[in-house]
């Protein structure tokens, strides 16, 4: 299946798909990158076997693939011989040490030893098989030659960066501005010898005997390229590197210790018992995200970090990043806290939506550029409600993970003004915001796109103003009461109005009467189809808020019924849908690259968080892994997508948002930590449970707290090792 490697924030990786025999370099432009022949496999005389990275070239009777956080491999058997090649790809990623982690070099290993023993029943002769083994590269538009000062391989070729006309009408397809950057790469070569095209090693082998290694290290060093806010920032590595010559040497020095931290880190995400599925996604989605990710460092010293949003190429955009809260909270909460001081150079005055109500008031745009510019709103519609909530619950949890207030104490007058946009949505008194409510799921039906008093925004709008209702008084705000109203009068709303027996309606308004299609700019009237189905999106508010132990007051037993409920009313091959609504009628207006409508269409990042939600009420839902990895081997074994976010329809795909199943970790202990108080506690979901407690894991060290758990006596009990 395909998939990529990518150095975190610096724009460098390699990408794969086998199914089409295909390689690409990942750098600054669309996903999968630029398309490059991998030349990996053995000469043998009589006959030359590759791996499918080249073409049409003969490739291996069998063949095998792995997927770790820090390494991607593809491997490759001659059942006549009984020789075995492996290709392994590898980067130098260490949560939470950003110079170890974006130092832009990506390592190729290939290795060749002979099975000792018959392959199937393919006789394997005793005499010595012996070849060559070579690694090396080619394609339109690259050029390969010895760089003769230094004996390494000079890499040159054209990559391209898009750049978004700012004058755009963006309700079309965002049009891009093409601009073309000359790159003199550097591959390190570690072992073999140039031939003029490959890097090669002779090998002689008998039986069960290992042979020579070929290890290659690609090396770049950019100028600036992210325009920030009007001005193009030097990457976060060039605080370290001066120079390509400095990365190649880094890159020489410091093969081993990448090849050891791969170790320490893979087996810290592997070590669990929620199986290798859920290995396999939290693998595939960290390759997934890499592949977004820029990092790098503004002219007053502040670290800039965003992530594209998968093959849509909107920067940081808030819900997006907000379904990956889990991981940041349990894996890296220091990225996070980057991304929470650059959203705030992007509200927008309420008025907008408000009229004269909205005075003093602020709402949150949806990204913060597109393409290779972060510098303003580019998505066609705000929305408004949804990621106002997103940063307020992201600042919180933030905070009570890490016990950090810089970002709250800096930005609490911006949260505040959030806070009021979000009040003053609620034009009825009730607590449930009927204004600004278009939001993120943008290819479902009317009700669950853009209804008016949706309980989805009624839950996140509750949970969002206590959240800021602690963080005001932590910074000694004063004059709350208006906030205590509204959520008093919200949790009453939702229980004694949105409860309908087993489920938790998606609206409760019943019409479209007010409402206006965000993609149209139409008013819309008559029946709300679909308000009152069964949806996946009531927990939705919940599960960053499970992690740090904040209770909202709403009924447990009645979430837990929920979810329950309408995973079984959702439920198909690779998830649940939205809804169990069935919209059959397609009036919403298709623009590539941005959104299409689709009746029964599902969003896996979305299952993800419900069933984070759900284990920390006592519903395991966490095998439902499997369905959603089935969908992402489904689509990378026809052609390169890595986590791609949507079945039945749309298509969202290199996407980023797959990371929220690293919050599974927690959940499935159900790990709640709260640095402000100093609470710590755990409720495993099931017995028999191993998992990593990924926020205090010693990553350089390869060490990390594991609960245990265990059933005795029909109780779940546990126990923590370090």
């Amino acid at each position: 299946m395909g998939d990529a490697l990518t150095v975190l924030g610096s724009r460098l990786g390699l990408a794969w798909d086998p199914a089409n025999h295909q390689a690409y370099l990942v750098r600054h432009g669309n996903h999968p990158g630029l398309p490059l022949q991998l030349h990996a496999g053995i000469d043998l005389g009589d006959r030359i076997l590759t791996l499918p990275l080249a073409g049409e070239e003969r490739s291996f009777e069998f063949m095998d693939q792995e997927i770790t956080a820090t390494t991607m491999s593809l491997s490759g058997i001659d059942p006549t011989t009984g020789i075995h090649v492996k290709l392994t790809a590898r980067i130098p990623f260490r949560p939470r040490d950003n110079f170890f982690s974006t130092v832009p070099v990506v390592y190729l290993d290939l290795e060749v030893k002979r099975l000792p023993s018959s392959f199937r029943w393919t006789a394997q002769y005793d005499e010595i098989v012996e070849g060559k083994l070579f690694l090396g590269f080619s394609g339109k538009g690259f050029d390969f030659h010895i760089h003769e000062p230094t004996g390494h391989i000079e890499a040159t070729y054209n990559s391209v960066i898009l750049r978004p006309f700012e004058e755009d009408d963006h309700r079309q397809a965002i049009r891009s501005n093409e601009e073309t950057i000359a790159c003199k790469d550097r591959i390190a070569i570690l072992s073999g010898e140039w031939d003029g095209a490959c890097v090669t090693a002779p090998f002689s082998l008998h039986k069960g005997n290992e042979g020579t290694t070929l290890s290659l290290a690609w090396c770049v060093w950019d100028q600036p390229l992210l325009n920030v806010l009007g001005k193009r920032s030097p990457f976060k590595y060039t605080q370290s590197f001066k120079n390509i010559e400095q990365v190649v040497d880094w890159s020489i020095q410091h093969a081993n210790a990448v090849k050891e931290n791969s170790s320490k880190v893979d087996h810290i995400l592997s070590n669990h018992t929620l199986g290798d599925t859920t290995s396999k996604l939290l693998a595939q989605t960290l390759h997934a995200w890499l592949m977004n990710t820029w990092w790098v460092v503004r002219d007053n010293g502040q670290d800039w970090f965003t992530v594209w949003e998968g093959n849509c190429y909107f920067h940081s955009t808030v819900d997006v990043e907000y379904t990956q809260g889990p991981f940041y909270l349990a894996f890296w909460p220091e990225l996070l806290e980057l991304e929470l001081n650059e959203w705030p150079f992007f509200g927008k005055d309420g008025q907008r939506v408000l009229g004269e109500s909205g005075e003093g008031t602020l709402f949150l745009s949806h990204d913060m550029g597109v393409f290779g510019d972060s510098t303003k709103q580019y998505y066609h519609h705000e929305m408004e409600v949804e990621e106002s909530t997103n940063y307020i619950l992201l600042a919180y949890t933030h905070w009570r993970r890490t016990g950090r207030d810089a970002t709250i104490k800096q930005h609490a007058q911006f949260i505040r003004q959030l806070m009021d946009f979000i009040v003053r949505c609620d034009t009825t008194g009730n607590g449930i915001p009927d204004k600004g409510c278009a939001n993120t799921v943008d290819d479902a039906s009317p009700a669950i796109q853009y209804g008016s008093e949706q309980v989805y925004l009624g839950v996140k709008s509750l949970a969002a103003i206590q959240a800021g209702i602690h963080i005001l008084q932590h910074v000694g705000e004063l004059e709350l009461q208006a906030y205590d109203h509204f959520t008093q009068a919200a949790l009453a709303t939702i229980e004694e109005q949105g409860w309908l027996d087993d489920h938790y309606a998606v609206t409760l308004s019943r019409t479209m009467d007010g409402t206006v299609d965000p993609w149209t700019g139409e008013p819309q009237t008559g029946e709300l189809l679909g308000w009152d189905a069964y949806h996946v999106y009531t927990p939705n508010g919940l599960s960053l808020l499970d992690m740090v132990g904040h209770q909202t007051g709403l009924r447990n037993d009645r979430l837990r019924r929920d979810m329950a409920t309408a995973t079984d009313k959702t439920l198909g091959r690779y998830g649940c849908r939205h809804t169990s609504y069935i919209d059959m009628q397609d009036k919403s207006i298709f623009i590539p690259g941005l959104a299409s409508h689709s009746r029964k269409v599902g969003w896996i990042s979305m299952n993800m968080l419900r069933d984070i939600a759900a284990a920390y009420r006592g519903l395991d839902l966490l095998h439902l892994a499997e369905n959603y990895w089935s969908w992402q081997t489904t689509t990378n074994s026809q052609q390169i997508a890595l986590f791609f976010e949507t079945f039945y329809g749309n298509s969202l795909s290199f996407y980023p948002r797959g990371v929220a199943v690293f919050g599974y970790l927690d959940a499935a202990a159900g790990f709640v930590y709260d640095a402000v108080v100093g609470t710590k506690s755990f409720a495993p979901v099931r017995g028999s449970l191993q998992v990593p407690i990924l926020l205090f894991a010693d990553w350089e060290q390869g060490t990390v707290p594991m609960v245990m758990s265990s059933l005795d006596d029909g109780q779940i009990t546990y126990r923590v090792e370090t």
